[in-house]
């Protein structure tokens, strides 16, 4: 009888393809793409934000349009700054609403939520959304107005419920 020593291609072949067949299963448990990507839509949409506020404020200083209410190329302003309104914020930063959930919130300050189209679902099926379905599902950026000449809009955002 001769002595063995190594593996015959049979075993290696079925280590391969049991590997392989654990991979494939087991690959998409350790990797979030789909929480990762929308983390950093969110985090791009707060730096399209901020960028597209800063732009509208450059614009009225030239104009002299800082009062409180007022428009700059049909984008509605507060002092200068973009409403927290489609019609402000959400025209300036071109947010489309068939790409995103869009709630404008009155209050002080107002606010303007955004959210990955289809993430933020509301509380009641059939009901519109409404702040606490953005502040309960942690995966928004949030713009709030500013309430004064002297201060800018605040822009956050929150991606700890993104992942999800």
């Amino acid at each position: 009888m001769r002595n063995q020593k190594g593996f015959t291609l049979i075993e290696l072949i079925i280590v391969i393809v049991v590997l392989g067949i654990l991979a494939v299963t087991a690959a998409p448990q350790f990797f979030n793409f789909s929480g990762d990507a929308r983390t950093s839509t969110v985090k791009g949409l707060k730096g399209n934000i901020q960028g597209a506020y800063q732009t509208v404020y450059a614009k009225a200083a030239v104009e002299g349009s800082l009062g409180a209410t007022g428009s700059v190329e049909s984008i509605d302003t507060v002092y200068g700054y973009p409403a927290a309104t489609d019609a402000g914020i959400g025209k300036a930063s071109n947010i489309d609403s068939q790409d995103w959930d869009t709630l404008e919130v009155t209050g002080t300050p107002n606010k303007y939520y955004v959210s990955p189209e289809g993430y933020t679902q509301p509380a009641t099926s059939g009901d519109p959304l409404v702040e606490s379905d953005y502040t309960s599902g942690n995966c928004y950026a949030v713009y709030s107005e500013t309430s004064s000449a002297d201060a800018a809009p605040v822009v956050t955002a929150e991606t700890s419920g993104c992942g999800n």
